[in-house]
């Protein structure tokens, strides 16, 4: 009988430990799940953020090409102008040459006639021919002189039209070294585009692939955490206050506090501040997007890694104009507000640190006093 019992207590503790060890396998699959998931979301931000990386060189290499092109083009429109005045002066020359060709045959011709007639007229003793010689002799030294200029000019002119077919011949190689270049430009611009245009279509994929893990998230409070490196969320304690000088991410009023419930619902961990519609949103300091776009019933959410192990959480906004993986000044314009003015819009803030939430009140209620003094001492 007791030999009975013993082997039915076995058998029971046989099944207990069959049933906790399966009764613990879904947890640690699920463990195992998130976990993959976190690795999965870290590698595809990673990924997006090397792909904006290089899709800002491509961009450089594009503009840089861009400067060059254009250079070769002021070239190009440079060497054609010159080529057109030069066309322009030796039709000037041409057409000086043979004014002065037929301005010199003319002088020729008249210093011969006058030669001629002073020679017949050395026969004759009549009055006439006595004053054409005179007039023969006196008119030969005028009309050589006038000869030698129109001959000197029509050697110069010769000289400067050689001189211009030279500059031609030196125009039109360095047209067609333009022309190579300019077309060597364009087809290097259009691949470097093409590669642009590439990159940044595998960053949105990337990101995409980034949003969807985390819309894994149960909930906001779980995003911000996914979305934090793991090192900030071990980070070590420290002051739970918002730096004084972050700058306020919009202007408004406070309408809910850190803290207040509403129907009853969980503690707010951030704070609402109503803004005026189309109110542009600003990065209070220099970080890093860890999240950027819509998430669950939130609307628009926008997470920021920053400096000092903090992270913020903006929810409310209509527009973003950060991306996943950016890196962001402090006062860099990041959103803006919906434009409908009813109901006003919020913007949720949340501020986090090493993975506890943070008063944003008095950082937000500071700064709004600094404002109007500001406006008031303007």
């Amino acid at each position: 009988m007791a030999q009975g019992a013993q082997r039915a207590r076995v058998l029971v503790a046989l099944a207990a430990g069959a049933l906790a060890t399966f009764a613990s396998a879904p947890a640690d699959a699920q463990n195992r799940s998130l976990a993959q998931v976190e690795r999965d979301r870290r590698a595809e931000s990673t990924r997006a953020e090397r792909l904006r990386t290089e899709a800002a060189a491509a961009q450089q290499e594009v503009s840089t090409l861009d400067a060059r092109l254009t250079a070769a083009e002021r070239r190009r429109h440079e060497a054609e102008s010159a080529a057109a005045a030069s066309e322009q002066r030796l039709a000037a020359l041409s057409h000086q040459i043979e004014a002065n060709s037929v301005s010199q045959q003319r002088s020729r011709q008249a210093f011969e006639n006058a030669v001629i007639l002073a020679a017949f007229n050395n026969r004759r003793a009549e009055l006439g021919a006595v004053r054409g010689t005179t007039f023969a002799r006196a008119a030969a030294p005028s009309l050589a002189q006038a000869e030698r200029y129109s001959a000197s000019a029509v050697a110069g002119a010769r000289a400067l039209s050689e001189e211009t077919d030279r500059e031609r011949a030196i125009l039109a190689e360095a047209q067609a070294s333009i022309e190579i270049e300019r077309r060597e430009l364009s087809a290097l611009l259009a691949q470097r585009r093409r590669a642009q245009t590439a990159l940044i279509n595998d960053a949105t994929t990337a990101e995409r692939r980034s949003r969807q893990l985390a819309s894994q998230a149960q909930s906001l409070r779980d995003l911000a955490a996914r979305v934090q490196p793991a090192a900030v969320r071990r980070g070590s304690g420290g002051p739970s206050v918002v730096p004084a000088s972050w700058l306020a991410p919009a202007s408004g009023r406070i309408v809910r506090g850190f803290g207040a419930r509403s129907a009853g619902g969980p503690a707010s961990q951030g704070v609402a501040l109503q803004t005026l519609a189309s109110a542009a949103v600003l990065a209070p300091a220099a970080g890093r997007v860890a999240y950027a776009g819509p998430f669950r019933s939130y609307g628009q959410v926008l997470i920021l890694n920053l400096d000092g192990g903090y992270a913020l959480v903006l929810t409310g906004l209509g527009t973003i104009s950060a991306r996943v993986g950016e890196s962001v000044r402090a006062g860099q314009h990041i959103g803006e507000m919906p434009g409908a003015d009813t109901p006003a819009p919020e913007l949720y803030v949340e501020v986090r640190r090493n993975g506890q939430p943070v008063d944003p009140g008095r950082w937000l209620t500071a700064q709004g006093l600094a404002a109007q003094r500001n406006m008031r001492a303007g």
